[in-house]
Formats: C-alpha cells, sequence, structure tokens
C-alpha cells in the first residue's frame, strides 16, 4: 500500500500536533511533508496579515498538485473559503479554545498583574482585549513561534505573554500556564483549538482512511465559526472574534457568538444566539452583528438618534 503522505508546516508547533494525526492513522502507512517555504512557516507580525488563508496557501498548492493526500490545518489559520477542488474531510476533537497567561512570576493572574506590566501579543484580538480589561497595562508587539516569545520573557523583555492554551498544551507546556483566560475576557477567534484535515474533493480513498479522524460536534461547530467568517470577511488576524459551543441536554443546542471590535478596545460589538441548527444560529448572529455594526456606524456620522 502506498504511504498517505500528509502535508503540514515546518514549525515545531504544526509537527507536534501531526504527530498525533499519524499515530492515529497507524498501522496505515504514514509520510510526513514538512512545508517551510514563503507561507510554510511564516515568522511575522500577525497584525500586519490582513488576507484569508495566508498561512496555508502553499500546502493547498501541494495538495490540488497531488504532492500530498492530506493538508493539516490549525482552522483559524485555514481559509474560511474551499480552494476550489479541496474541502476539509475531518475536523479534530476540539482543545481547549481560551487563551493563557504566562509570567514569569507564577502567582500572577491578569486582574494581578501589576500596573505597567510589560504584556506581548501581536494579536489585534487580544491587544483590544487587554487594552478593555486592563487599560494600564503596557501592550506590545511580540510574534514569532512560542519558543521565542518564552524567551523574551526569559530575558524579562516582557513581564508576561497571552498564549492560545491549546498551543502550551500541544507543545507539552501545560505547567508554565498562570491562568486561562475567561472567554469573556478574550474571545477566541473563529476557528480556535481546533485542527481540520483537507483532502481533494475527489479522493475518496483517502477521505475514507482519515474518516475516523472526525469528531461530529466539532464538525458542526467549525462548519458554523466558517460561515461566520465567510458572511463577515474574518481572517486569521481580523476585528473579529466568536466561537460555537454545543449545549447537551434534552435537546441539542448550538449558541454562537461574534464579537467585532476597534483595535484599541474602546469598541466592541457583542451578539450571541441559541439554537437547534448551528448553521441558522450563526446566520442570526451575522445578521444581527451586521446591523448593530451598521447602526454604530450611522450613529457615529450624526445618521440616528
Amino acid at each position: 500500500m502506498a504511504p498517505l503522505r500528509i502535508g503540514a508546516r515546518a514549525s515545531l508547533m504544526s509537527l507536534s500536533q501531526s504527530a498525533p494525526i499519524l499515530a492515529a492513522l497507524a498501522p496505515v502507512p504514514t509520510l510526513l511533508r514538512s512545508f517551510a517555504g514563503e507561507d510554510g512557516d511564516r515568522e511575522v507580525n500577525r497584525a500586519a496579515l490582513s488576507e484569508d488563508g495566508v498561512f496555508s496557501r502553499q500546502i493547498e498548492t501541494a495538495l490540488l498538485a497531488g504532492e500530498i493526500d492530506v493538508a493539516v490545518h490549525c482552522l483559524k489559520d485555514a481559509s474560511a473559503h474551499d480552494v476550489p477542488g479541496l474541502s476539509m474531510a475531518a475536523y479534530l476533537h476540539r482543545d481547549d479554545l481560551r487563551d493563557c497567561l504566562v509570567a514569569r512570576d507564577a502567582e500572577l493572574r491578569l486582574d494581578t498583574l501589576p500596573p505597567g506590566a510589560c504584556v506581548g501579543t501581536a494579536s489585534v484580538r487580544r491587544m483590544a482585549a487587554l487594552r478593555a480589561f486592563r487599560p494600564d497595562l503596557d501592550v506590545v508587539p511580540l510574534r514569532g513561534p512560542v519558543s521565542d516569545r518564552l524567551g523574551a520573557l526569559s530575558r524579562h523583555e516582557v513581564d508576561a505573554l497571552i498564549l492560545a492554551a491549546c498551543s502550551m498544551e500541544r507543545l507539552g507546556l501545560s505547567h508554565r500556564i498562570n491562568e486561562r483566560i475567561h472567554a469573556e475576557i478574550i474571545c477566541p477567534p473563529l476557528g480556535a483549538a481546533i485542527i481540520a484535515l483537507q483532502t481533494r474533493e475527489g479522493d475518496s480513498r483517502t477521505r475514507r482512511m482519515i474518516s475516523g479522524l472526525n469528531h461530529p460536534a466539532t464538525e458542526i461547530e467549525a462548519e458554523a465559526e466558517r460561515f461566520v467568517l465567510r458572511q463577515l470577511g474574518g481572517f486569521c488576524n481580523a476585528p473579529l472574534a466568536g466561537y460555537c459551543t454545543t449545549n447537551e441536554a434534552t435537546t441539542t443546542t448550538y449558541t454562537v457568538r461574534a464579537r467585532s471590535f476597534s483595535a484599541d478596545g474602546e469598541m466592541a460589538i457583542d451578539v450571541r444566539s441559541t439554537g437547534t441548527d448551528a448553521k441558522r444560529t450563526a446566520a442570526e448572529v451575522c445578521r444581527r452583528l451586521t446591523r448593530h455594526s451598521a447602526l454604530n456606524r450611522a450613529a457615529g456620522q450624526g445618521l440616528v438618534g
């Protein structure tokens, strides 16, 4: 049997999250190919990234060309729109979608950081949330792999970091987490903590081989969040955040949240809705957020009273 060729970005993070996939596919022969080119493992300021799918383009090109059979993506970094000829074939069980605080002092929490403490993050979403919750902090742009950011912390270049909790977990660094920050304080990005597997649309063999990795509840949440991204024009570092959660009771329902904000943290519109159909609920959230945004713009221009 020819090996299943799996493509992933050549970062430690990507390779760490790809390893369990290879293990889960055993005894199927697999071959991992890493991409470290122009889009494979960028180390640029994410705040400048204003294109949908900027991190996934190179791997998707290889997938279309038949050089690999499966592309591994962090869903939050993947394009909200399916590339013609490609589609998401499986969503792994979602990890912790919250952000976390990492500080040199293990006793500190976000609300106990001293005034003026220097907190590093290059995310527009995190910067806005921090400025709203703790305007007395000095939030500075800090980019690069988690190891580089932790190095800046060790060198006392910053006092604390805001990172994805799932990133710390996947790197085996959960013990470094000071606090998992409530989603009401820092709203996660749409698609957070979900690993997605992408294949060519007509490749039924590969889709069958990886079908056992799909987590149905995560798939529903992921598709609802991708719908919001498509409708509202979001991408990995847009001023847009949100998530879908599954509520298990007598009847399963889904709560979809979407939050748009200004980079300075002074303005935010937060909309959420609950329903029995995740995509319809997502559509309602998009309608409401669009309406509120239009009303706010009109009010700012003196068009409504």
